[in-house]
C-alpha cells in the first residue's frame, strides 16, 4: 500500500491527493478540455432537482443518484460522501445530464449506469436482461453453502444454469468455486450476447459454456450434478403489483409465465429426472406466495425427491431445492 492510500478520507478531501483522485481523475476520449466545471455536490443536487420537478420520491431519488456516482467513479459512498466537494470529472460530467434524464424517464438506474452488482461483483446489464436482485444471490449463498456440507463426489461438478440472463448466477458460481465446469443456457439470443461480455469480463471463458435453448432441448442427453434457474415466474396479469420501471423496461421473456407463472417450473419438474446425474440437486429461485404449489408440484412429478422451501429475509419462500437421492445430510 503506498503512504497516500494510509490517509483518512478527510485527509484524502483536504489534501485533495490519494486513491480518490486516481480512481476518478481517467483520461476519456469523451472529455474535452472545455468541459464546465462542476463540483460532485453541485452535480448531485442539480440531479435531486430534476427528479424531485419531475415527482419522484427524495429518498429513492438520492438513492439512485448515489448509485450513478459511485457506480461511475469505483467508489463506495463512504468515500463518495467525503468528497463531494471534488470536482466532477470530465468524461462523467458529459454523460450526467443524459443520464439523469434517463431516470426521470423512469429507466432503472442500473440500465442507465450499464452496470448491475451482484455477490460482490458488477454485471453488465441492459434491456435485453433482467437486473440481477439480492434475494438471487441467497440462492446462489444456498448453491455453495451445500457444496461445502456435501461436496459433489466428482472431479469436476457439473452446473447447468437455466435462463441464465446476464449470466449472473452461473458466472458468480464459476468465479466463487474453481472446480465447476458449467453451461449456461438461455432462449433469448439476445441475453446470451449479454452473458457473453460478462463472462469475458470475468475470465471464466474456459469453464462457461453459453447454449441456445428453450429449457432441456438443446442440451441433448447430458446430465448434471446440479441444476439451477431462475425462471420467469410472474403471472401474466400481475402487473398490478410491480414496480412501473419493471413492467416499462425489463424484458417481457424474462418476466411472466403461463400457468398463473408456474408453467415453466411444470415443465422442468417432468424432464429433471433425465438432466440430473443419480443424486444430483436442482435449486430455482420462486415467487415469494408460490413455495406450497411448486413443493407439490416437484414432489408429485419426483416422488422419490426431497423437496425443500427456503425462505428469504424477509421470511418469505423464495427458492426450492429437490434432491434426488432425499441426502438427509444436508439441510
Amino acid at each position: 500500500m503506498v503512504e497516500e492510500d494510509k490517509r483518512t478520507l478527510g485527509e484524502l478531501n483536504n489534501v485533495g491527493m490519494g486513491r480518490f483522485d486516481r480512481q476518478v481523475g481517467r483520461s476519456s476520449k469523451h472529455g474535452g478540455t472545455n468541459q464546465p466545471k462542476i463540483a460532485l455536490l453541485e452535480a448531485r443536487k442539480w440531479a435531486l432537482a430534476e427528479l424531485l420537478a419531475a415527482g419522484f420520491d427524495e429518498a429513492e431519488s438520492l438513492d439512485n443518484i448515489d448509485f450513478l456516482l459511485t457506480g461511475a467513479l469505483k467508489v463506495n459512498y463512504g468515500m463518495l460522501r467525503a468528497n463531494l466537494t471534488r470536482m466532477m470529472p470530465n468524461w462523467l460530467a458529459e454523460r450526467w445530464p443524459s443520464w439523469i434524464a434517463g431516470l426521470v424517464q423512469g429507466k432503472p438506474a442500473q440500465y442507465v449506469i450499464g452496470e448491475a452488482p451482484f455477490y460482490g461483483r458488477d454485471f453488465l446489464v441492459d434491456e435485453r436482461v433482467l437486473i440481477p436482485r439480492p434475494e438471487t444471490e441467497l440462492l446462489v449463498d444456498w448453491i455453495l453453502n451445500d457444496l461445502k456440507r456435501s461436496p459433489i463426489q466428482s472431479e469436476r461438478p457439473t452446473v447447468l444454469d437455466v435462463g441464465t440472463g446476464s449470466g449472473a448466477i452461473a458466472l458468480t458460481l464459476a468465479a466463487e468455486q474453481a472446480s465447476l465446469t458449467l453451461t449456461a443456457a438461455d432462449i433469448s439470443r439476445d441475453a446470451l450476447a449479454v452473458a457473453w461480455e460478462n463472462r469475458k469480463r470475468f475470465q471464466v471463458e474456459n469453464r462457461v459454456k453459453l447454449v441456445e435453448s428453450d429449457l432441456f432441448e438443446a442440451l441433448g442427453d447430458k446430465r448434471y450434478d446440479i441444476i439451477v434457474s431462475n425462471p420467469p415466474y410472474i403471472r401474466k396479469n400481475g402487473q398490478d403489483e410491480m414496480d412501473e420501471s419493471v413492467v416499462a423496461y425489463e424484458p417481457d421473456l424474462a418476466l411472466y409465465a403461463d400457468h398463473q407463472g408456474l408453467a415453466l417450473y411444470e415443465a422442468m419438474a417432468k424432464q429433471l429426472a433425465d438432466y440430473l446425474q443419480p443424486g444430483g440437486r436442482a435449486y430455482f429461485e420462486i415467487g415469494y406466495d408460490q413455495g406450497t404449489v411448486l413443493k407439490k408440484i416437484f414432489q408429485d412429478e419426483l416422488p422419490q425427491a426431497q423437496v425443500d422451501l427456503k425462505q428469504d429475509l424477509a421470511g418469505l419462500d423464495r427458492m426450492i431445492r429437490v434432491k434426488l437421492d432425499g441426502n438427509k445430510n444436508i439441510k
